[in-house]
């Protein structure tokens, strides 16, 4: 079972679970940018949370498939169609075999993901089938998709005649709680934010930041007003993570995203928090955001408070999966 890139798109790839346990060999957790949406596409179609997915940017890659299958997308909207028919997001799709999925236009967000019933089977590194590009290992021979290369998956367990839209999906509500209007990313302070000059820290707080045009998996770049530290800082290089917000030389800040690397030598001034990362990763460039500093308690409530919903809302789409395919 299987698909096919009919088309090449920008920088997809196959991604999976995190890889915990090399930090001491340079090698981060990686897997997708937005986590969240990962999960959810995979709650969609009654995976685990960690199968893998496609994780796709604009222009995404044409693809067809070669097998009925179940699929959803999640994350950003790409104008997604199957055979010229449209497609939501978040929501589960049954695709029959031969049918040709596109993605016509960037609507909002940036990263798209793609789960099938069973997850993509791909290559496991250290334990995960997320790609790591500079290894050039895992997911699909360790390198983005390119046309003519054919991606299996499970068994599907069906028979299809015609494209279909399942019957459940996420709410307008449960998005805007994880991804929300205003765009104000909360963070903690960092271990150098004492460092910065009283007049920075006022900025930081209260003014807007844009994402820059260079960026990419390791790092945002931002543009916006310039911070600076009291006195002139030389440091070691220290433990670094994903959100880890890191003051720049020329006063401009980078915020550390999934393929970040180990350590860094740059002053580590904040840190955005784990349930306000998927925000900032359906970030395009230009688009305007603002800090807000929370305490650690209010970070670590706001983390669980996301793994309690994303449970119930696994639960509650399995048992419409096993109730659905049933009958």
């Amino acid at each position: 079972m299987s698909i096919i890139i009919h088309k090449q798109g920008l920088l997809a790839t196959v991604q999976g679970k995190q890889r915990y346990g090399y930090r001491d060999a340079g090698i981060g957790p990686g897997g997708a940018m937005d986590l969240f949406a990962m999960h959810a596409a995979n709650y969609l179609v009654g995976n685990e949370e960690d199968a893998a997915v496609l994780e796709m940017n604009f222009p995404a890659p044409e693809i067809v498939f070669r097998k009925d299958a179940l699929i959803s997308l999640a994350g950003a909207d790409m104008d997604a169609c199957v055979d010229e028919i449209p497609l939501p997001v978040w929501k589960p799709v049954l695709i029959k075999k031969d049918s040709v999925l596109k993605f016509r236009k960037p609507v909002h967000g940036s990263k798209l993901y793609l789960a099938v019933r069973e997850g993509w089977i791909a290559e496991k590194w250290l334990g995960s089938s997320s790609t790591h590009l500079k290894a050039a290992a895992g997911g699909y021979a360790g390198r983005s998709l390119e046309k003519g290369d054919v991606i299996e998956f499970g068994e599907p367990s069906f028979f299809l005649t015609e494209n279909k839209i399942l019957p459940w999906g996420f709410t307008s509500q449960e998005l805007q709680e994880v991804y929300p209007v205003n765009k104000a990313m909360r963070c903690i302070c960092g271990a150098e934010w004492s460092l910065l000059a009283s007049s920075s820290k006022t900025i930081f707080s209260e003014q807007s930041f844009a994402l820059n045009n260079q960026n990419d998996r390791m790092g945002y770049r931002l543009n916006g007003p310039r911070l600076f530290t009291e006195k002139p800082v030389e440091m070691i290089s220290s433990a670094v993570d994903a959100g880890t917000v890191q003051l720049l030389p020329d006063g401009n800040l980078i915020v550390l995203m999934a393929d970040h690397q180990t350590t860094g030598g740059y002053p580590r001034i904040a840190s955005v928090i784990k349930a306000d990362i998927p925000p900032l990763a359906q970030l395009n460039a230009g688009d305007e955001f603002r800090f807000t500093i929370i305490d650690a308690a209010e970070a670590e409530d706001a983390l669980i408070s996301r793994q309690q919903k994303l449970q119930e809302i696994k639960a509650a789409f399995r048992q419409q999966y096993q109730k659905y395919f049933q009958h």
